[in-house]
């Protein structure tokens, strides 16, 4: 998501558009110094919302209403608009605030990205017009998916009734589907959260129309956390060496767990052998580092979205995206067939290969016995089989793992970044002083999973929280004031139980800083490993094998993304792909047995689902 959590439309998807370098002193779109003619209503009372379908159907050509002017003055605007948004400044909570930080500079962005919005896509509200509507609807899609960057905040009215209007007149009687997926991938919140009323639209867009007065006197400045200074505690040598001995790695291989596509192979790095090596194709020719080893496991018909993930032995691949109205899919690698999901994104795996779960299925977050994609060979899995159940209200961009020695399970969410694998740089990591993470117990009851309980947990200054498989370790990245990345944060987790098992207290201990870019990273199963993908920037150009940034080969490879591993024991940090210009390495992850999984875009789809055996190698 881009951003998908809260009555804004928000942060940090958005966030990857808009730049990090405007004083929020001197910004007009900050400041409230310089803002938008809200009653600039180029259509805002252009009509009726009530009988739209009758009005419709009869030939009326008058739009429903977009928005409403709000009659308050600056001062009980901003309270009331950042108190949606559940600063606690102005005396809010929640809303917003759970996934993403209120902060002058997310502000800022927010300010950007509407302002732009409101001069190209919403330039013209009355949409007379099927060519209007067509090109309104046009404008609200990038790399040929609808986002909610276009539309800025009002994003959060995707389910109003202007919209619907705007789709039944550029697409007629086809209107309906084309719609649905479009409030599928842009409305703020999605369904699993409270939508905005009318009244709750009108009061935040006038507030951003008039330029956020009083953002500053509202919000305080922050100073940030400083810089980035890596270190490893002497304590994670030990946790690797244990990882390696008792992690899920090692619980799995003595399990037996049946890997896909290692039937005869002597070892992990015998196993994919029937798949095609990338090399065999042009589109994959360069893209193997010297001594590894890429394997092309499927190519992906349609356009993706959001995470890519997969399951502990790598049998499924999940993702967003879809070519049907179910907006995602769970790949079956074994029987070669893509199962349409009906969910949205954001797909977890537990490292036991007992379940998995998805973000904005019908019944909210759900959670899944694995058992429901192999009893009888799905099609379609509608997250109301036999084994499904609602889990906790678990914010977005989550992440799992088991306990080794509770036989619980464990998802994290935090503040996060949205990345939709289409920017071209990395995501701004907006985040606070006050940020915390939340750990959500769940006990597996053989039937489903149920809450167990919640932990909150303070990270000043860090977001996109990812524990470890082993839930012995967890790893945020840390940013400073205005977003800009600085590293990543490694945390101990220490679980205190009751003699029942029954968890009474978790305390996270920081034992490593690792100062590298990327986005959002994930953990090996054995807790040797962090990866990350990153965007080419001047910085890398001679790691990429050119003098500098001023080599004339090197321009093409700005904002190509690559795969990272960092040794968390050492700190070490190596590259394993090698992408060209026009490619993008995105959302690596671990299967059980160090095959790293990765997805491929190169521009239209398809795209490709694509293995390395780089961390094999490396232990080696």
């Amino acid at each position: 998501m881009n951003a998908r959590c809260c009555p804004s439309f928000v942060l940090v998807s958005l966030l990857a558009l808009a730049g990090c370098d405007s004083d929020p002193a001197t910004d007009a779109g900050a400041g409230g110094d310089g803002g938008l003619d809200a009653s600039t209503d180029g259509g805002t009372d252009a009509g009726i919302d009530a009988g739209f379908d009758a009005g419709f159907d009869a030939g009326y050509e008058l739009a429903p209403v977009f928005r409403n002017p709000v009659d308050l003055p600056d001062d009980e605007l901003a309270s009331a608009a950042l108190r949606l948004m559940g600063a606690p400044e102005a005396g809010g909570s929640g809303s917003c605030s759970d996934c993403h930080a209120i902060t002058r500079p997310n502000i800022r962005h927010f300010w950007d990205l509407t302002e732009r919005a409101w001069r190209t896509c919403f330039a013209d509200l009355d949409l007379v017009t099927t060519e209007a509507a067509q090109a309104a609807l046009a404008c609200l899609r990038a790399a040929d998916r609808y986002t909610p960057r276009n539309a800025g905040v009002f994003a959060t009215g995707a389910g109003l009734p202007w919209f619907p209007f705007a789709f039944r007149r550029a697409h007629g009687a086809s209107w309906e589907t084309e719609y649905e997926t479009f409030r599928a991938l842009v409305q703020q919140p999605p369904d699993d959260h409270p939508a905005l009323t009318q009244e709750e639209f009108d009061l935040l867009t006038e507030w951003f129309l008039r330029g956020t007065p009083l953002v500053e006197t509202i919000l305080p400045s922050l100073d940030g956390p400083g810089e980035c200074t890596p270190y490893v505690d002497a304590s994670v040598i030990a946790l690797v060496a244990e990882g390696a001995r008792s992690g899920w790695s090692a619980r799995n291989r003595e399990a037996a767990l049946l890997m896909h596509g290692c039937a005869g192979a002597a070892d992990p790095s015998g196993c994919l052998a029937d798949s095609p090596r990338v090399t065999d194709f042009a589109f994959g020719a360069r893209w193997e580092t010297p001594g590894t080893t890429m394997r092309l496991l499927f190519q992906v018909p349609y356009r993706t979205s959001y995470w890519t993930k997969s399951s502990a032995d790598g049998r499924f691949v999940a993702h967003g995206g879809n070519d049907t109205r179910a907006g995602a899919s769970i790949i079956d690698l074994a029987r070669g067939v893509v199962m349409a999901a009906e969910a949205r994104y954001d797909p977890g795996w537990f490292p036991d290969n007992s379940g998995f779960m998805f973000q904005g299925t019908s019944r909210g977050p759900a959670v899944c016995e694995q058992s429901v994609l192999t009893a009888a060979s799905p099609t379609r899995i509608t997250f109301r089989e036999a084994g499904c159940s609602r889990a906790a209200e678990l914010g977005l961009y989550q992440h799992v793992g088991a306990s080794l020695d509770g036989g619980d399970y464990w998802v994290v969410d935090s503040l996060w970044s949205g990345d939709t694998g289409h920017e071209l740089t990395d995501p701004p990591v907006m985040s606070e002083p006050g940020a915390s993470l939340r750990l959500h117990r769940l006990v597996n009851t053989g039937t489903g999973f149920d809450a167990a309980g919640v932990f909150s947990l303070s990270v000043p200054w860090q977001a996109n929280a990812v524990v470890s498989p082993t839930m012995r370790l967890v790893a945020t990245q840390l940013a400073d004031a205005d977003g800009d990345p600085l590293g990543f944060v490694l945390h101990r987790i220490d679980v205190a139980r009751a003699g029942s098992g029954d968890v009474t207290d978790v305390e996270l201990v920081e034992v490593g800083r690792y100062c590298t870019p990327g986005g959002k990273a994930a953990f090996s199963l054995d807790d040797r490993w962090l990866v990350t993908h990153h965007r080419v920037t001047d910085a890398d150009a001679v790691d990429l094998g050119f003098t500098g940034p001023s080599d004339p080969g090197f321009a093409p490879y700005l904002g190509v993304s690559n795969v990272y591993l960092i040794d968390i024991a050492t700190g070490a940090r190596t590259r394993v792909t090698n992408m060209q210009p026009g490619q993008l390495a995105l959302f690596p992850h671990f299967r059980s047995d160090g095959w790293l999984y990765f997805l491929v875009r190169d521009g239209a789809p398809p795209e490709h689902i694509v293995a390395t055996d780089a961390a094999l190698v490396l232990a080696r």
